[in-house]
């Protein structure tokens, strides 16, 4: 039982991210909810993906219309 619940809780969480500070790094995990964030890929037909992992579903002009490494006001998740 408790290997299990260890496994579910593994596979749920969400990975640490680095991010530069002006005083070295700081260890994050993913934003989650209304945040303008940049995007760095997109997967078709209607997800756009942030550099901390986090995925936005769009409607597919908004999709269409999102170029790479511009930055987007979204409810990510």
């Amino acid at each position: 039982m408790v290997a299990v619940t260890a496994i579910a809780i593994a596979c749920t969480h969400r990975p640490i991210y680095v991010e530069p500070s002006s005083n070295g790094v700081v260890l994050t995990s993913g934003k989650l909810g209304m945040y303008h964030k940049e995007i760095v890929t997109k997967k078709d037909p209607d997800t756009l993906i942030a550099p901390d992992a986090t995925i936005c579903r769009v409607a597919p002009d908004v999709y269409k219309s999102a170029a790479l490494h511009s930055v987007i006001y979204c409810n990510w998740q």
